[in-house]
Formats: structure tokens, C-alpha cells, sequence
């Protein structure tokens, strides 16, 4: 069933064909954690997401990026796209050296699984939303919201549960320590794009990937509709023997 709330477009239980599709994409995500490949991790982040924390890299380590980021010197295409790049070289580069360090310091996959679907949000813009809710009277724009025609940007978003065992030496006496992580993953794909321009570096119907500890605001800055109770597993770790 598709809700209308507020600006935003949720599409909740049982899990959707689209669903099923982000669990199946995730097993390639499920590979490179197995082996620590955080090179690839990065390289299947959503571009917007990667992009933004490049530039707050940047500004952590080249202060004259700083000026570039809030807009107080401007810069040709050209320039502005090797600064990116640069950028998200050393990013990946970072990502890269934390998969090392993990294999170095013993840390050891288990197994991992990606469970089914939590939750399902599908996302237009802010102002694609309001048209469509408008196209419908005050009295049936709730009853007839699966038949709302969603125009401009359209993305989806689906949150993946994850589990993670793995353990490591202890440092002080070797022996290896076991742990349980709960845990969960943002798949998320682009269905549409206002006036069929895609402004944000994604391939259509691709789906990307965006770590659990992501501020939700940031989300927001892409994702204007997403609900403020969005909805997540619980998480944590455990000790097993």
C-alpha cells in the first residue's frame, strides 16, 4: 500500500518487487565486506552522498578548499571537476587504507547477512510532491494515493538489516574475540529525473549503497521528502563465545 504524508511517498509492507531487487543488488555489497574491500564499498556509495563527504575531507585537509565549499571563490567547470576528482581520490584512498588496516590488525569476516526489507520509501522532490497531491480532491487524495502520477525527480529508497560476525585478536592475550553487529544499510536507485536531466552523477535504476551511521539530514539534502520517523532496525554488537 503507497501513502501520502505530509511531502513524502512511502511505500511500506509486504516487501515490493523493488524491494526484493535491492536485497538481491546488496549481495554484491554482502562480497567486498566479506573481504574487507572498502575500495568498492566506496566506489557503490550514491555519488551525491560521496561527493559531499569529499568535500568535507577537503575541508578538514586543504585550506583553500574551504573558500571553493562556502561559496567564496568561483571556479571554472573545468576546475571545479579536477577539485572533485582530487577530492574523491583521496576519499577512496582513505576507504582503501581502512580495508588494509582492518585485514592487517586480524580483523576476520564471519559470515554476513543481508536480511529482507525493513522499510521502503519511494521520494520525489518537494514541489513534484505538492503537484501531485494537488491533482486530487481534498476528499480522495488519501484513498486514490497509488494512482497519483509522481512528476520530476523520483527516487527509492530501501533500508536493508544487516548482521555481521566477525572477530579479532585481543591485544592482550591474543586470543581471537567473537562479535555479533546488527546493523543495516540505505540502498537507494534513481527511477526519474526532473525534465529527464540527471544532475546528480547517477546511472538510472542503478542501486547504490550509503552506510547506516549517514546523518539523516544529510539524506535530506537529496531526499527532501523523506519522512521524519523513517524507519530502522534496532542495532548493536554482542560478545558470542
Amino acid at each position: 500500500m503507497v501513502a501520502v504524508a505530509g511531502c513524502a511517498v512511502a511505500q511500506a509492507a509486504p516487501v515490493s518487487a523493488a524491494g526484493k531487487e535491492a536485497q538481491s543488488a546488496a549481495n554484491e555489497y554482502r562480497a567486498a565486506v566479506m573481504t574487507c574491500e572498502m575500495g568498492w564499498c566506496f566506489d557503490a556509495m550514491y555519488p551525491p552522498i560521496k561527493r559531499t563527504l569529499a568535500d568535507r575531507l577537503a575541508s578538514r585537509t586543504q585550506g583553500d578548499n574551504t573558500d571553493y565549499i562556502m561559496g567564496k571563490k568561483k571556479m571554472s567547470t573545468e576546475q571545479a571537476e579536477a577539485r572533485m576528482k582530487k577530492n574523491l581520490d583521496a576519499l577512496r584512498a582513505q576507504y582503501v587504507e581502512m580495508g588494509r588496516q582492518m585485514k592487517a590488525g586480524g580483523f576476520k569476516v564471519e559470515r554476513f547477512v543481508i536480511g529482507a526489507p525493513y522499510a521502503e520509501y519511494e521520494l520525489v522532490s518537494s514541489g513534484s510532491a505538492l503537484r501531485s497531491i494537488r491533482e486530487g480532491s481534498r476528499q480522495d487524495r488519501y484513498k486514490a494515493a497509488e494512482d497519483i502520477k509522481l512528476q520530476g525527480d523520483r527516487s527509492r529508497l530501501v533500508v536493508l538489516p544487516t548482521t555481521l560476525w566477525f572477530s579479532v585478536p585481543d591485544p592482550s592475550t591474543g586470543r581471537r574475540v567473537r562479535m555479533e553487529r546488527r546493523d543495516f544499510i540505505y540502498a537507494v536507485r534513481d527511477e526519474a529525473y526532473r525534465d529527464n536531466r540527471n544532475t546528480r552523477g547517477t546511472e538510472p535504476n542503478k542501486w547504490y549503497f550509503i552506510d547506516s551511521n549517514t546523518n539523516v539530514n544529510t539524506l535530506r539534502t537529496y531526499f527532501p521528502t523523506l519522512p521524519l520517523n523513517i524507519k530502522t532496525p534496532d542495532t548493536g554488537d554482542r560478545p558470542l563465545q
